[in-house]
């Protein structure tokens, strides 16, 4: 084995696990599309998960910037106390329980507010999920019966490239960057459209998610021209037909929706300020509550330092954790190491269609014995008129 495909073996080895063994034209598509390697949950319930950094909360920025800030608060607050300690500061602060039953009251109305938060940011993240699973379902759908009434290699394989395109589409409409081209020419330069169908789709709008859709429209006029001609079994195959482009256009929809709706700003705003103004107050308690421990007539007691230290970066580190996840997740479509992986989804589809399209031609022999087989030798649909 050559160095080359040693390599392709090792880097899509997933691949090869998801989606069966692949050919080296497959493999091509997925090395192509970059596909990464899905994460082992077995990681996280050991004591790898402290090595554990790539696609986790801890390679954000904001993160880390909230918690330098609460983490200078706290140290400028400490010193000031520590150099400056007024007499009897152990009654000025009061006692740590006091302070415990005061941050309570923050602490459970907020785990409240969290709570519900993250579950509806992640229901509307599954929902987006399922909206893509739409758009491959259904071209998945369509290339099975299509190749059913036609064996025009040349219409399925444009079919197959139509419904990609348009979830690159959405895709490249949500990571969009400065000096990065629009989603059309994106489209083209993966060769998912050609410049004549991106001149076309201008012509009728401007807008990545009409786009998307006026692709499918593209797909249920071929549809309606095989029906026409009689290649259809009747009302009810062209109505399945004609249901599978509506099950991949009405994804694009589902995703639209939710991409432009999200939750209520009031909601959004109050739970945000909340949460900063419990790690503000966290930090300036917290900060006394050490200094407290940190001498006077108890003296320097180690414990009671470590306690209150831990409490005042541990808990906003995690509040501000939890947002951040929340706001990643509000659109999985971005680019973030925890998003959709565009290229995951291309290489089924592209494979997919692939596979269904020369599936007649390939069919076991006690198949092709069965009257009513497609001959090879004869064209199987008429030519399709204009």
């Amino acid at each position: 084995m050559s160095k080359e495909s040693s390599e392709t073996t090792k880097l899509h080895t997933p691949v090869i696990e998801a989606y069966g063994l692949l050919n080296d034209e497959e493999r091509g598509i997925a090395m192509a599309n970059g596909i990464h390697e899905p994460y082992d949950v077995n990681h996280f319930v050991t004591v790898k998960v402290f090595g554990k950094l790539n696609g986790t909360v801890f390679t954000s920025s904001v993160l880390w910037k909230e918690t330098f800030l609460m983490a200078a608060m706290y140290w400028i607050i400490f010193g000031l106390f520590i150099y400056d300690r007024m007499d009897d500061f152990s009654s000025f602060v009061g006692k740590e329980s006091s302070i415990r039953a005061f941050l309570s009251m923050f602490s459970t109305l907020i785990g409240l507010l969290l709570s519900f938060y993250t579950a509806l940011n992640l229901g509307r993240w599954w929902q987006m999920r399922m909206a893509v699973d739409k758009i491959i379902a259904g071209s998945d759908r369509l290339t099975v019966m299509l190749c059913q009434i036609t064996q025009d290699k040349e219409v399925l394989q444009h079919i197959n490239r139509y419904a990609r395109a348009s979830l690159f589409i959405v895709f490249a409409q949500n990571q969009e960057e400065p000096g990065k081209a629009d989603p059309r020419t994106q489209a083209v330069q993966q060769g998912l459209l050609t410049q004549e169908e991106v001149e076309k789709l201008e012509l009728l709008s401007h807008k990545p998610f009409v786009q998307a859709e006026t692709l499918w429209v593209w797909i249920a006029n071929v549809v309606t021209r095989f029906h026409n001609q009689g290649l259809s079994k009747g009302a009810p195959h062209y109505c399945s037909l004609m249901a599978a482009v509506e099950e991949s256009r009405s994804g694009i929809e589902c995703i639209q929706t939710f991409l432009e709706t999200p939750i209520p700003i009031g909601y959004v705003h109050l739970l945000c300020l909340m949460v900063k103004l419990h790690n503000v107050i966290l930090t300036l308690l917290m900060s006394m509550a050490t200094v407290k421990n940190a001498g006077g007539r108890g003296g320097f007691q180690a414990v009671g330092v470590f306690r209150t230290a831990f409490r005042a970066f541990f808990m906003p580190f995690l509040y501000n954790a939890i947002l951040i996840l929340n706001s990643e997740v509000t659109n999985p479509f971005g680019g973030d190491p925890g998003d959709f992986e565009f290229a995951n989804y291309d290489v089924h589809m592209a494979v997919a269609g692939k596979a269904c399209a020369g599936a007649i031609d390939n069919a076991p022999k006690w198949i092709t014995k069965i009257p009513g087989w497609f001959d090879s030798e004869e064209p199987s649909s008429a030519p399709m008129s204009a």
